[in-house]
């Protein structure tokens, strides 16, 4: 067995699963996406795990050892394995030999969970620049006093906008947001008596309890506080604890905000306390349903469809999506 020392020197990641080939001899670093013991038909434990990168996943087993290695190491941890690639029923599959945990503070977490194309560092300097210019300076300040705090500006620039649906990837929220700004100024020109103050401020904190709700700092997921309370009365928290260092701030203008996250998901039955109840919620509403919508099928669109015409069943939206650009490649 070729195993793994402690100082493995693994933290500096080279190798990611779209390089991976059947039969290659593989020593890299992933991250356990699923972990799970079972025991085989002839009664020996093994385990059965889902590994990825920043590039991809693979289905991985583990055949020996499986009851000492199980209790090392838990899902959302990144772990160093050797082992080897091998082609089963056409997909790779890759057999661990060994594998030991690898500490959070020695890994860049970029190069396990998704990450968006975009530059975070610009788009979030770019969204305090926007809060900077509004005409309504009450809702310029308070729009910086969130993204200036600390702790909301690094959780902000990292957070997926969702576990698995729309914009799942390191900055997806703030990718979301930005699009969502966008799509707003394009939408602004078609349309008289809308407040834009009111709509950006809508773009950049319908969503941002999540920041709370969600982990992101091994696999995505749901923290306990996301659970228990759920990103939009988190972020109406946040709000209103910036609005009290706010002296004067108008009470009908802090409705209307608090209005925006509340009624952000349109319906009762789709988790929003309050319905749209002003033309920039139902707005704000129409927006960011278009804009999760479409991120997520394009997304789907982009994965592995096998030479099909037709995109992989999307669970969220219970159907498959035909793509015309495959036809007529397949044409010509």
């Amino acid at each position: 067995m070729d195993e793994i020392s402690e100082n493995h020197g693994f933290q500096e990641k080279i190798l990611f699963i779209k390089d991976l080939r059947p039969k290659d001899n593989v020593r890299t670093t992933l991250l356990v996406k699923q972990k799970e013991l079972f025991v085989a038909k002839n009664g020996k434990p093994y385990l059965s795990l889902l590994l990825g990168d920043r590039s991809g996943e693979i289905d991985t087993r583990i055949w020996e050892r499986a009851e000492a290695l199980a209790p090392q190491f838990e899902e959302g941890d990144v772990v160093a394995i050797s082992g080897r690639v091998n082609s089963f029923q056409s997909r790779l599959q890759l057999v661990v030999d060994d594998l030991v945990p690898v500490s959070a503070s020695e890994v860049t977490l970029s190069h396990y969970l998704p990450a968006g194309p975009e530059n975070l560092e610009e788009l979030y300097a770019n969204l305090k620049k926007t809060f900077e210019g509004l005409p309504n300076q009450w809702v310029s300040q308070l729009g910086l006093l969130l993204l200036n705090d600390p702790d909301i500006e690094k959780r902000y620039k990292i957070c997926p906008a969702a576990k698995t649906i729309h914009h799942a990837f390191l900055g997806g929220l703030l990718c979301h947001s930005t699009q969502l700004i966008h799509l707003i100024d394009l939408v602004l020109s078609l349309y008289e008596g809308i407040d834009r103050s009111l709509m950006i401020f809508g773009a950049a904190f319908h969503d941002f309890g999540k920041i709370y709700e969600l982990s992101y700092d091994g696999k995505f997921g749901y923290t306990d506080e996301g659970k228990l309370v759920g990103h939009i009365a988190i972020g109406i928290s946040l709000v209103d604890r910036k609005i009290q260092l706010l002296p004067g701030f108008p009470t009908k203008l802090e409705w209307q905000l608090k209005h925006l996250i509340l009624s952000h998901h349109g319906k009762l039955e789709f988790g929003s306390p309050k319905r749209p109840a002003t033309i920039e919620a139902q707005l704000l509403h129409h927006l960011d349903d278009m804009d999760s919508k479409i991120e997520s099928i394009q997304r789907l669109l982009k994965s592995e469809r096998n030479g099909s015409n037709w995109s992989a069943y999307h669970r969220a939206y219970d159907q498959y999506y035909y793509h015309p650009e495959i036809l007529t490649q397949t044409d010509t």
